[in-house]
């Protein structure tokens, strides 16, 4: 599947605002990796920066690789991409899929976010995995990221995730930063398991988050 193919499918929507020269993006939005596009138009809003997502309904749950986010697909990215120098493109990790059992008592059972824990998972997840080709960003995102949640860890290089030079997070002439956010920074609860995202105390500390980094990317763009 491409990116015109999944513009196609019903019910898809791409939303996009114009302002600075600073971007918010969300490429999985709406029920994919739920809450992400909230946060990067909160973030957007309150940073006075150009916002881009792709939102699927309920109901509708496909991952097509950010790598293959052809702007030439879409006229509303390509538009984005071209009016902005940096962007800064909100992912969700964790609870993919769904699980369908027999309860003795509910009879079948689906639940459409996957099983709470997979894998070594013994606990909520509390990683926050930043990258992208924008090396300074990367540096900020991390450090930023931090210090304001002493309760996550923020991923070494070793995950390498939004880096490909495809990756539109990375097209735009100053490149970007692709921030990849566990179930419970994105209101969806710590394994999932609230099917809509919630505005939660930590939602609002990601959005701050993200306004500050989008500053930095702004001051960046000045001393280049």
């Amino acid at each position: 599947m491409d990116l015109a193919e999944l513009l196609e499918m019903p019910g898809i929507r791409e939303e996009r605002i114009l302002r600075s020269n600073v971007g918010f993006m969300a490429l999985h939005g709406g029920s994919q990796d739920r809450g992400t596009d909230q946060i990067a138009r909160r973030a957007a809003e309150e940073a006075g920066a150009s916002y881009y997502a792709i939102v699927q309904p309920s109901g509708l749950r496909v991952h097509l690789t950010s790598r293959l986010h052809d702007p030439d697909d879409s006229a509303h990215l390509r538009s984005f991409l071209e009016h902005v120098d940096v962007a800064i493109s909100v992912h969700g990790f964790g609870r993919d899929g769904f699980a369908l059992w027999l309860d003795p008592q509910r009879g079948v059972v689906i639940e459409p976010y996957g099983p709470a824990m997979r894998g070594r998972q013994r606990g909520p997840l509390r990683g926050i995995i930043v990258g992208g080709l924008n090396v300074q960003l990367v540096d900020a995102a991390r450090a930023i990221f931090r210090e304001r949640f002493a309760g996550y860890h923020v991923a070494d290089e070793r995950v390498r995730l939004g880096f490909h030079p495809d990756n539109p997070v990375n097209l735009p002439s100053a490149h970007g930063v692709q921030v990849e956010l566990p179930p419970g920074l994105r209101g969806i609860g710590d394994f999932g398991e609230f099917l809509v995202s919630r505005q939660e105390p930590l939602v609002s500390e990601v959005v701050a988050a993200l306004v500050e980094l989008a500053t930095r990317a702004t001051e960046l763009l000045r001393t280049t």
